[in-house]
């Protein structure tokens, strides 16, 4: 298996746990926080979403993202550009995410737009050197790796973890 295959496996498996861990929550879950210092799970996926969205869409292909391809920052009157990331605590608390039955198709069509980039990668395009922050210049390999892979299963964890505090059943791996 090539780094390709695995990147391609452990990212499959990724958006699987995330729509299971996402799709059956109501709305009240959703924007569910454990204690004052916590971001709700809507907060979460739209913000880890919405970074792959970016990284790979925007910076990685130099395409428009889902996101504004589906003007759904005028639809949701959610931040434009933005994506959370740095977002002041009370700032991200009142964001109003719409529930999973709204939020997930967007987050497959962006799984679905990138899965072509993601079978597509070579070793040249691997070692391409892009700017992504806050980690600054590196290669391709190691934006996916870190933006998409470790980014998003810390973000799933999270998810995880809020459902089990709900007494939500079900495993996340």
């Amino acid at each position: 298996m090539d780094l390709r295959q695995v990147l391609i496996h452990f990212i499959d498996q990724l958006h699987d746990n995330f729509a299971r861990a996402l799709e059956d929550l109501s709305p009240e879950e959703w924007r569910h926080r454990p204690d004052e210092e916590t971001n709700h799970i809507g907060f979460t996926a739209w913000h880890w979403v919405r970074t792959e969205d970016n990284v790979v869409n925007f910076i990685l292909q130099r395409r428009n993202t889902v996101w504004l391809e589906l003007g759904l920052d005028q639809k949701w009157q959610l931040p434009k550009a933005a994506q959370g990331t740095g977002m002041a605590h009370d700032e991200a608390h009142a964001l109003l995410v719409p529930p999973p039955a709204e939020f997930l198709p967007y987050a497959r069509a962006v799984w679905q737009g990138t899965a072509p980039y993601y079978a597509g990668l070579t070793a040249a395009e691997f070692a391409r050197i892009v700017r992504v922050m806050p980690f600054g210049e590196i290669p391709v390999a190691q934006a996916i790796a870190q933006t998409v892979v470790v980014h998003g299963n810390q973000h799933l964890g999270e998810v995880w973890l809020t459902r089990e505090l709900l007494g939500k059943t079900g495993q996340g791996m």
